[in-house]
C-alpha cells in the first residue's frame, strides 16, 4: 500500500473519532462517585482545562435552615401560658382587669422545676381587694402545654362615708375564696402563645359588717366559673405583653361582695385584661 494511501486512511480514522466526542468533551465534570459534600462546605462543580489554564468552578453547599432559636421558649418563662418560668425563674406582670368592675392587677409566678410553680397575685379597686397564693403543675406534649392549678384567695372590701358621701351606710366584708382550674397553651407563632384556662370559685367563708350586724351564710358557697383566653406576646423573648377575654358565670354578688343578699341567681358577663410581663 503506497504512503499517499495510507495518509488518507489515517485522516480518515481521526475525523471518525473526532465526530464521535460529544460537544464539550473538554470540560472535565466533578467525579460522581466522589462523597456527597456536607452542608456549609466547598464542592468543585467542574473544570474547564485549556493548553495553558484550569478553570475550577466551586459553590459551597448550602446549610438547612435551622429556626429553633426563633421556636424558642422565652428562657425566663411566661406568666400565664401553663409551663410558667424554668426552675429558678421568676415572673413579675402588672395590668388591669375589667371584671364587672375595673381592677388594678399584680402577679408574681417563680418557677421550681419539673413543671412546678407557685405565685401570688393581687387584685384590687380598693371597694374590693383579694390577695392569694397558688400552685400549678405543668408539661407539655408536642406544641401544646397543659397544666392544673389551684389558687387560695382572701378578700376584704369597705364601702362608706370614706369612699361615698354618706353617713347612712357603712359596711365591711371579708372572707376566703377557693379556687382550682386547668389551663391548655399552644405556641400559635415564634414569638406568640395562647392559653385557654378555667378555674372553678368556692367560697368557704364570707361575711359582711353591716353598721355592726355582722352576717355571713354559714355554709360554703359555689361562685361560679370563669374561662379566660389569654396571648402572651413577646418578639425578643425578654418582656412580654399579654391581653386577654372572659367569660364568667358567677353568682350575682361575687365578686362585689356588699350584695348581702347571698342571691342563688346566677349571671353571665364578659371581662377583659391587659398588662406587662417583666
Amino acid at each position: 500500500m503506497s504512503d499517499a494511501v495510507l495518509r488518507k486512511l489515517v485522516a480518515a480514522a481521526a475525523l471518525v473519532a473526532l465526530l464521535a466526542v460529544p460537544a464539550g468533551a473538554g470540560r472535565a465534570q466533578a467525579s460522581t462517585s466522589a462523597p456527597p459534600a456536607q452542608p456549609g462546605e466547598l464542592k468543585v462543580v467542574e473544570t474547564d482545562r485549556t493548553d495553558a489554564t484550569t478553570v475550577i468552578v466551586v459553590e459551597r453547599t448550602p446549610k438547612p435552615v435551622d429556626d429553633r432559636a426563633e421556636w424558642a421558649y422565652p428562657k425566663r418563662g411566661l406568666e400565664y401560658y401553663p409551663m410558667g418560668p424554668g426552675k429558678g425563674q421568676d415572673r413579675w406582670a402588672i395590668g388591669g382587669i375589667w371584671m364587672i368592675a375595673p381592677m388594678f392587677t399584680a402577679d408574681y409566678r417563680h418557677g421550681l422545676g419539673s413543671g412546678f410553680s407557685i405565685d401570688a397575685r393581687l387584685k384590687t379597686i380598693i371597694l374590693y381587694n383579694q390577695l392569694g397564693v397558688g400552685a400549678q403543675w405543668a408539661f407539655e406534649t408536642g406544641p401544646f402545654s397543659l397544666g392544673l392549678n389551684l389558687h387560695v384567695d382572701g378578700f376584704v372590701g369597705t364601702l362608706g362615708k370614706a369612699v361615698v358621701a354618706t353617713t347612712e351606710f357603712n359596711a365591711v366584708g371579708w372572707g376566703m375564696l377557693l379556687s382550682p382550674g386547668a389551663k391548655a397553651g399552644l405556641q400559635v407563632t415564634k414569638d406568640a402563645w395562647i392559653t385557654l384556662g378555667y378555674e372553678a370559685y368556692f367560697s368557704p367563708y364570707q361575711a359582711q359588717d353591716l353598721g355592726g350586724t355582722v352576717i355571713s351564710p354559714g355554709t360554703g358557697l359555689y361562685e361560679g366559673f370563669g374561662l379566660t383566653l389569654n396571648v402572651e406576646y413577646s418578639p425578643k423573648k425578654e418582656g412580654v405583653i399579654y391581653y386577654g377575654i372572659a367569660l364568667y358565670n358567677t353568682r350575682s354578688n361575687y365578686p362585689l361582695w356588699f350584695n348581702v343578699d347571698y342571691s342563688p341567681a346566677f349571671i353571665w358577663y364578659l371581662g377583659v385584661q391587659a398588662g406587662y410581663e417583666f
